[in-house]
């Protein structure tokens, strides 16, 4: 049974934030082979890690006699969580931080049976294993020194946070704007289309049976005036050219400026996206795959070019 003060469980938080961005962050850095920074903050800290092992603490009170019904109900539990938590990014800042859709067992790509798997075992290691010597040691130590280092480090992540939820917002509304420019480039680009094949095509189709018909008939004694008005025929057809000229000059102008607009906001997007691309492979903006992965080249690119 645990017994400890608000600031001992919060100290006890902040280690296993620690701990596990310590953990993730050497698990991608070795799979990738190059040091990765991983989290939705900059700071080495994951807040999921902490409130997943404190939760995971709580709801295994009761069964901490049976290690089976500890690693189930650890594994239920720190799932749940990473489903909440990445159900809630994806609504609230338009942006996957992990997707999980490679795996063949896996939800909605928030979460994957390997993953599950994982969290039992990581969970009866926690329980059995790290806390009681990391509990041991930290109420060993001077209760003022605690409180001192738990301030500080209070004040240090919800900085972090309050900054690193700025950009994700300030990368939210970018995405919403790039989505909307999308769709109206699209919607352009289908519009001149269908207007080029119907609507032009069409005119070409009677402008031609009027005059093969006027020549096919209009003979003899009415060769004058079906001369003239093959003439005048002739000139519609000119005109329809022209003024396909002009819409496919107006509708590329139209393009044009919607690409301008889509790249402005690419050079606005690299800064907020930058740690959130680079220290996690697997992220993406959702509605914007091309995005994703030409900002991800830009970004390394950019990184290659300052080293």
């Amino acid at each position: 049974m645990y017994y400890y003060h608000f600031h001992q469980w919060l100290s006890f938080f902040y280690f296993y934030c620690i701990f596990g961005w310590c953990f993730e962050s050497t698990y991608v850095s070795l799979a990738k082979r190059k040091l990765i920074n991983r989290g939705f903050m900059k700071g080495p800290w994951l807040p999921l890690y902490g409130t997943g092992a404190i939760a995971v603490l709580f709801v295994t009170l009761p069964f901490q006699s049976d290690w089976r019904l500890v690693y189930l109900v650890g594994a239920l539990t720190a799932t749940i969580l990473e489903y909440i938590v990445g159900v809630l990014m994806v609504a609230l800042f338009k942006v996957r931080y992990w997707d999980y859709s490679y795996r063949k067992i896996q939800f909605q790509g928030h979460i994957c049976l390997v993953s599950s798997i994982a969290w039992g075992f990581l969970s009866l290691l926690m329980v059995y294993v790290v806390h009681e010597p990391v509990a041991t040691f930290i109420l060993s130590l001077n209760n003022d020194l605690v409180y001192v280092v738990t301030f500080i480090l209070t004040v240090i992540i919800v900085f972090d946070f309050t900054n690193s939820f700025r950009r994700a917002m300030d990368l939210r509304n970018l995405i919403i704007q790039a989505k909307k420019l999308k769709t109206q480039l699209s919607d352009c680009m289908e519009l001149q289309r269908e207007l080029v094949k119907s609507n032009v095509e069409e005119k070409w189709v009677i402008l031609n049976a009027r005059m093969d018909y006027m020549q096919e008939h209009w003979t003899g004694q009415f060769a004058n005036k079906a001369n003239e008005l093959s003439a005048i025929l002739n000139d519609q057809k000119l005109q329809t050219d022209e003024q396909l000229a002009r819409f496919e000059e107006f509708t590329e102008k139209q393009i044009n400026d919607m690409k301008d607009k889509v790249e402005i906001i690419r050079q606005k997007m690299l800064p907020p996206a930058g740690h959130m691309l680079m220290n996690n492979p697997g992220a993406k903006m959702i509605g914007l795959k091309k995005e994703t992965k030409i900002l991800k080249k830009r970004l390394k690119k950019k990184k290659q070019m300052n080293s």
